[in-house]
């Protein structure tokens, strides 16, 4: 009896580990997707030849396109998404701007497992980093849109840098 009673208790402490594990793994997973979100916008603005104003875009997987500005703002406050004193994306904007200007989106991704989406906010911010160079800082900043996992949820958005500039010859 004694040995059934510490045996249930294992089983429970061992379950209750598992359902904390996966819980994190997915947490981990979408954190990630977040952060390569971030980091496919930079790729793509930075592709962008500075001279050209033609947009760039991404399609997800509910098939909507998004189009990405890749015109640069301002030197210390660029085009798009609001930058904080620490330089990185300010989440406290509102979107609907932002996404009418082609400097945000809302990413649907779609997981193989059981067709589950997940929605993911990303913006960013194009800059001149001089008043006479066309070369440009992208900070790109993505986070899970939404309490997705069911729980309380608080991740930092991943905020990625990267600095464009004209090719040799250009």
């Amino acid at each position: 009896m004694i040995a059934m009673l510490v045996l249930a208790i294992g089983l429970g402490a061992v379950t209750t580990l598992l359902t904390v594990a996966i819980a994190s793994n997915d947490r981990n997973s979408r954190d990630t997707t977040g952060t390569l979100l971030a980091q496919m916008v930079i790729e793509q603005i930075s592709a962008q030849n500075v001279y050209s104003d033609v947009n760039v875009g991404a399609t997800d997987c509910a098939g909507t396109v998004h189009q990405f500005s890749t015109t640069p703002g301002a030197v210390g406050t660029g085009a798009g998404a609001t930058l904080k004193a620490d330089g990185t994306i300010d989440f406290t904007q509102p979107v609907a701007a932002l996404i009418a200007s082609g400097y945000a989106m809302q990413y649907v991704d779609c997981s193989a497992a059981g067709g589950v989406t997940a929605t993911y906010d990303v913006r960013w911010n194009v800059m001149a980093v001089s008043t006479n160079t066309s070369t440009r800082m992208i900070t790109a900043a993505a986070r899970s849109a939404g309490n997705q996992l069911g729980g309380f949820h608080f991740v930092v958005p991943a905020n990625l840098r990267g600095i464009g500039g004209p090719t040799i010859g250009e």
